[in-house]
């Protein structure tokens, strides 16, 4: 009696499993049925898109690339007159461009340096706002890619930008890296003329101070020549009172024991020193020890000029073009995905329609 009591229960539980299972076949007839309401809807979501893509404004990319100067491009900076004074290496002066591509800074002086040009392109330059909102703006749009020492075999900067308007994009950034190369150099320039003029002003300070004590030693010599001499008269020295060989370890007789005539010529041959160096660069101040070395290299230094046309702190191994095409939108892109999403959005608007009436014929 319990067995077939259970039987009824054990029936109707398994209708309702039925009731609930869902037929992949009934939602393909069900699809079918409404297969206008797919259509339509994959239409909707195509007509869609393709309104995007006529309203949309397309954007460009366009990008520069620069690289490490070869040492010929240096050569200038680093001759033998700057050495102690200024160098610059290939690595440093790419740090150097690497750093001001980088900075905000000269971004936002590049940008207040040509405002007037860049206010005639359409959409970077707005009165509405600020012109550090314009400034910051305009850093936005700049894009700096550096190279990975680990991956890539050689260093580079990759300075790109995103343009609604190709030529406008390439031309603006085209200008930017010239201005971040003109820039550099501008700096190493000052560099290099403040560091000349310290070392030109030591260099000259020192000169001066040799010679000031070269000619107050020489007046003093003369005078204490004149007093020995005048010594020497008065007690009839005429010559030496010793001979070189008597005269042993740092004992110096007085000087007016040299004798009158040896004072008097050495006093008459330190009167004669300019007369007898007048054919001489320096003239008298060949005398001088070390000075000569030093006024030398004020003389070098003073000719020295830099080409600094010459000079390149880095070179641009791709300049910006006008791309052919567009980054954004991406028309394929967008189709496709419009057609993939019509068709799923499609065949769920039509189960829904079929699950709808189907509810409304079972009330």
């Amino acid at each position: 009696m319990d067995q077939q009591s259970k039987l009824p229960q054990s029936r109707n539980y398994e209708a309702g499993l039925r009731d609930d299972e869902i037929d992949l076949f009934d939602l393909w007839d069900d699809i079918v049925s409404r297969k206008w309401v797919v259509v339509a809807v994959f239409f909707v979501c195509l007509a869609c898109a393709a309104t995007y893509l006529s309203i949309a404004k397309p954007v460009y990319q366009v990008k520069s690339v620069v690289k490490p100067v070869e040492e010929l491009g240096l050569v200038a900076l680093n001759v033998p007159q700057l050495n102690g004074i200024y160098s610059l290496g290939v690595d440093a002066a790419y740090d150097k461009v690497r750093l001001a591509v980088l900075s905000k800074e000269l971004q936002g002086i590049f940008y207040e340096e040509n405002l007037a040009e860049l206010k005639e392109v359409e959409g970077l330059y707005n009165e509405a706002v600020s012109l550090a909102q314009n400034v910051s703006f305009f850093n936005e749009t700049l894009q700096v890619r550096l190279s990975n020492d680990k991956k890539d075999s050689e260093k580079f900067i990759e300075v790109s930008l995103e343009w609604g308007s190709a030529d406008d994009a390439a031309d603006i950034l085209n200008k930017y890296i010239v201005f971040i190369l003109q820039r550099q150099l501008m700096d190493v320039r000052r560099s290099v003329k403040v560091k000349l003029a310290t070392r030109l002003n030591k260099l000259e300070y020192n000169a001066s101070l040799i010679r000031d004590k070269y000619y107050s030693r020489k007046v003093q010599r003369k005078l204490q020549l004149d007093e020995a001499g005048k010594i020497a008269k008065s007690v009839g020295q005429v010559d030496p009172i010793y001979a070189k060989s008597d005269i042993l370890g740092s004992f110096k007789p007085p000087l007016y024991m040299y004798g009158v005539k040896a004072l008097s010529a050495e006093e008459v041959a330190l009167s004669e020193r300019e007369q007898m160096a007048k054919d001489l660069p320096h003239g008298e101040e060949h005398f001088i020890e070390g000075l000569s070395e030093i006024l030398f290299e004020i003389d070098q230094l003073k000719k020295l000029t830099i080409d600094y046309s010459n000079i390149k702190i880095a070179r641009v191994d791709e300049y910006a073009l006008a791309p052919l095409s567009q980054i954004k939108p991406k028309k394929i892109l967008v189709l496709l995905l419009a057609c993939i999403l019509g068709v799923f959005l499609g065949v769920m608007a039509a189960l829904l329609v079929s699950a709808y009436q189907r509810h409304l014929r079972e009330i």
